[in-house]
């Protein structure tokens, strides 16, 4: 009704269906039946389609695109072993078991009725419900036991549309105390994961056939026997594991691919034997959107109404599934790369191959250096730092303490100490928002309206603890440093901010319990750096000095940060800080820097507002002059630096110009 003209083209993505499944998933209606074009992996799907009431010419064959992507050039894309492993905390050396689970029936709850309702047999739900359940549970104990080893790094991800706190609970719940190389991980692609682990075991999960087409040992775990409305001809082509003792030997076997040959033969002859499947699915759309161009629409033919702000997507669920316009563009971007460069070395396949193979080891699979997006902090990853900000700064401000503003001020008077009566408080803060916030001078109320004048249509942060003062520039800046050093962080670090003392961000991370050192030229805000770290009990520390001359040992730090500071430093300070920060630094620690990105005029210490080339950062040249000449750093993913090209501040005194946040991560390398 809400595109009667449309040309449907059902994607299919899950036609493998053991016998439960058959007739849940089968076409239910005339539309589905007979107005629909379906894709088919193979003939077997085909078959299917047709016994249930759908023309054979309605019928796509053509092959699995995502398996074709365990091929090259597509397999290029994927996140290699070495970055996994760093940014996961894993130990690249050791032998990586990648246990992708699909026990989706453990948690079915209350869907009996629905999928009774779709054809299926309640008595095979409960059935299948209860393998899963004991299934999953001894796979769990079996993960735990072989994680013991110190030779294995054991990889378990919970499926797709199974909550992550659900397996964390059945876990505890069964299993209890996780063994020091048992890692839950439902973040990446399974493709990458496959593609990086040495063995893949596995329940009937389909996972299975990705395993075997990328080369890897296989095994499907069955701790009690798989019930006859779970099964699926397939499985006879992998090897079975029935115990811990089986588990643990297939853990370690080192017989290569034989485990994988017979499965990887079947799935390539029914499903990969058409040429590569992915340039067959672009030139049957190009077909369907040529043929669409011809179709006239029918005159006064009314388009219905679309509900856009139903949400189809289940947090609950996909969790890890949010994703956002800059993400979907940076996987273009990556993946013209990819084929871009595929294209290349078949053009000069007689010329230097190396220099093509140099090429693609420098495609960057995640960005990282790049300018500011608000998008960020609306996704799933981001609400729990913001609610620990939030948190943090009413705990401060109930204590009579205070944080340095985004402009870098500190209000004349702290807030008084409050009794923590939450109702009382917030109704108390509606009428005196300096009993909250405590009470601007002049030079904090000044800098706060300059800071507010030049937000570009601005919008708040839902739930933002104090907007005026901390706006969301500095909640991205604070999620998107931490989101990108996560992996590199480690309980007990010694950390170092350049030039953030008092800040939000220092706060933050002494309240994580870090060996947090910052330095500044402000007085003031080193000692209200001191009294917040006494009030709370923080391991934070607080200094007036110059980071042209840091008075600290060499390699003294893990990793270093700075929030919007270095836009305020002259060329030749910036690289007198620059060297002095990578001598403190322990080899490979990160740097993290945000800073003003395309201002025309940005505020140097000694200066004022300058437009001098030398201290610009409008320009990926200005960021590798400024922050790379040094030779003290590498940049860390993506070498180029991505500008979204969007603005949310604009500068008034030279020419309204837009400008907006950027932020690099680098690497000590000498």
């Amino acid at each position: 009704k809400t595109w009667p003209t449309a040309t449907h083209f059902n994607m299919a993505w899950e036609e493998i269906h053991y016998k439960a499944h058959k007739k849940i998933k089968a076409p239910s209606d005339d539309f589905t039946r007979m107005k629909v074009i379906h894709h088919a992996w193979g003939n077997f799907y085909k078959e299917y389609l047709e016994e249930n009431g759908v023309p054979k010419e309605h019928v796509f064959v053509n092959g699995h695109p995502a398996y074709q992507l365990y091929k090259d050039p597509y397999k290029q894309y994927y996140t290699s072993k070495d970055r996994l492993a760093e940014k996961y905390g894993l130990d690249g050396s050791r032998k990586w078991i990648f246990v992708p689970e699909n026990y989706r029936w453990a948690f079915i709850g209350n869907k009996i009725k629905l999928f009774t309702k779709l054809g299926a047999d309640p008595d095979e739900i409960v059935r299948m419900r209860d393998f899963s359940i004991e299934s999953l549970k001894q796979l769990l104990q079996w993960c735990n036991k072989a994680a013991s080893d110190n030779q294995l790094e054991i990889i378990f991800r919970p499926r797709p549309s199974t909550n992550s706190q659900l397996i964390r609970d059945t876990f505890d719940n069964t299993v209890g105390q996780a063994a020091p190389n048992l890692h839950f991980i439902k973040d990446g692609s399974v493709r990458e994961w496959i593609l990086a682990s040495d063995v893949v075991i596995s329940s009937y999960s389909t996972s299975l056939i990705e395993a075997a087409i990328a080369g890897k040992p296989i095994y499907m775990v069955e701790p009690i026997p798989i019930p006859d409305s779970l099964y699926y001809d397939w499985y006879r082509y992998a090897p079975r594991i029935h115990s811990h003792e089986e588990f643990e030997a297939a853990c370690l076997n080192n017989d290569g691919n034989n485990a994988s040959v017979a499965l990887k033969s079947w799935a390539e002859s029914e499903m990969l034997s058409n040429g590569d499947p992915i340039l067959g699915l672009v030139d049957f759309i190009k077909q369907l959107v040529d043929r669409q161009q011809q179709i006239k629409p029918v005159k006064d033919t009314d388009p219905g109404f679309h509900n856009k702000n139903k949400n189809y997507f289940n947090h609950s669920t996909h969790e890890n599934d949010t994703f956002n316009e800059e993400d979907i563009q940076n996987r273009v971007r990556a993946w013209d790369r990819i084929l871009m460069n595929n294209q290349s070395a078949v053009n000069v396949e007689k010329e230097d191959l190396s220099s093509a193979e140099e090429k693609l080891r420098d495609i960057s699979y995640e960005i990282v250096n790049k300018s500011m997006c608000r998008q960020d902090l609306l996704s799933s990853d981001a609400k729990p730092l913001i609610h620990d900000l939030n948190k943090l700064i009413r705990r401060m401000y109930n204590k009579g303490l205070t944080m340095s503003s985004w402009v870098g001020t500190l209000p004349s008077s702290l807030p008084p100490k409050r009794k923590t009566w939450p109702f009382f408080n917030r109704a108390v803060s509606k009428i005196f928002k300096q009993a909250r916030h405590g009470t601007p001078d002049s030079a904090e109320a000044e800098a706060l309206k300059r800071g507010m004048e030049q937000r570009l249509n601005y919008q708040p942060l839902p739930g933002a603890e104090d907007d005026l003062r901390i706006p969301w520039f500095l909640y991205w800046e604070i999620y998107w440093v931490l989101n990108i050093t996560r992996p590199y962080l480690k309980e007990g670090m010694r950390i170092f901010d350049a030039g953030g003392t008092s800040s939000l961000f220092t706060c933050h991370m002494g309240s994580l319990g870090y060996e947090i050192h910052s330095v500044d030229l402000n007085e003031k805000l080193r000692e209200n750096g001191v009294k917040a770290a006494e009030a709370m009990g923080w391991n934070m520390y607080s200094y007036a000095m110059n980071m042209r001359e840091l008075e600290f040992p060499d390699q003294h730090f893990d990793h270093a940060y700075s929030i919007c500071v270095f836009e305020h430093l002259d060329y030749d300070i910036k690289q007198d800080a620059l060297a002095e920060i990578a001598r403190c630094l322990k080899p490979g620690g990160i740097f993290s820097i945000t800073f003003d990105y395309r201002n025309p005029a940005p505020g140097i210490a000694g200066y004022g507002k300058d437009t001098r080339p030398r201290n610009q950062l409008k320009t990926e040249e200005d960021i590798r002059r400024s922050f790379l000449s040094c030779d003290r750093f590498e940049l860390i993913e993506n070498q180029k630096f991505y500008d979204n090209k969007k603005s949310y501040l604009f500068h008034q005194r030279f020419g309204n110009t837009p400008y907006t946040f950027g932020a690099i991560f680098m690497r000590k390398v000498k």
